[in-house]
């Protein structure tokens, strides 16, 4: 349909523009929503900020370029899910969430991050350059419990993570707080819209396929799902922005 398939053509490599039609004829044809394993979710500014006693602030929302290419960004899965992207800290520089594949098997310095059980708990660690491990199982065994943790119903962090050489981080402020929301990642060149200069940004990382390929952009933006390529599951889950054309 209008030179294009839904199925990977590797040898595909020039920009093929879709027409909005074509793409709303896709969509209802695929009839395909995303499962619950594949929803994430997105910093929502301008909550996007916690705070340390001896670091201050950290934003959750700004990373990458342009800005917000490699936000935070959490992934739902069956049994919990898994945060990737990085945080930056205004005195002690960027926070890394995840490294390699989540959810984290937090054995090593090669599969270390932040991991959420099915009730929004966070475990596992984050690593900062400049200021070395962040634990985020660490407010659970404060006294009295502290955990950090997805609040689901609110739409955002909550308790405390530790930090080996600055100290407690605060999720839990009333005022400065990480909100989360469905947010709008299919805006891949953050102008407001999900338009053709987003599918052109898609279909270069779609004929690349895995996000550990060198020429990725950064960030792996296009894997919506999480799943460390980007494939026909995100080229389902980028039909229905791109057909409504405007963010939420």
């Amino acid at each position: 349909m209008f030179g294009y398939s839904p199925v990977r053509r590797y040898s595909e490599k020039k920009p093929i523009m879709l027409a909005r039609t074509a793409a709303k004829a896709i969509f209802s044809a695929a009839c395909l929503a995303a499962p619950a394993s594949a929803q994430s979710l997105h910093v929502v500014p301008p909550n996007q900020f916690c705070w340390g006693e001896n670091v201050g602030y950290f934003n959750w929302a700004g990373a990458g370029s342009p800005a917000g290419s490699q936000a935070a960004v959490y992934f739902s899965r069956p049994a919990g899910g898994f945060f990737r992207g990085f945080v930056w800290g205004e005195n002690v520089g960027w926070v890394n969430l995840g490294n390699g594949d989540g959810p984290y098997l937090n054995t090593s310095g090669q599969n270390f991050g932040v991991n959420a059980n099915v009730s929004g708990q966070l475990s596992g660690m984050a690593w900062g350059e400049n200021i070395g491990w962040i634990n985020f199982g660490a407010g659970a065994l404060a006294s009295p419990a502290q955990p950090a943790r997805i609040d689901f119903v609110a739409g955002r962090l909550r308790g405390y993570a530790w930090g080996e050489n600055i100290g407690w981080i605060n999720l839990d402020d009333a005022s400065v707080f990480v909100a989360l929301g469905g947010g709008c990642p299919c805006d891949l060149n953050h102008d407001g819209m999900v338009d053709d200069a987003d599918f052109v940004i898609f279909l270069s990382a779609y004929n690349l396929l895995e996000c550990a390929d060198p020429t990725m952009p950064s960030g792996c933006p296009a894997d919506f799902n999480g799943d460390n390529m980007v494939d026909d599951t995100d080229f389902q889950l980028f039909l229905a922005p791109y057909n409504d054309l405007i963010c939420p």
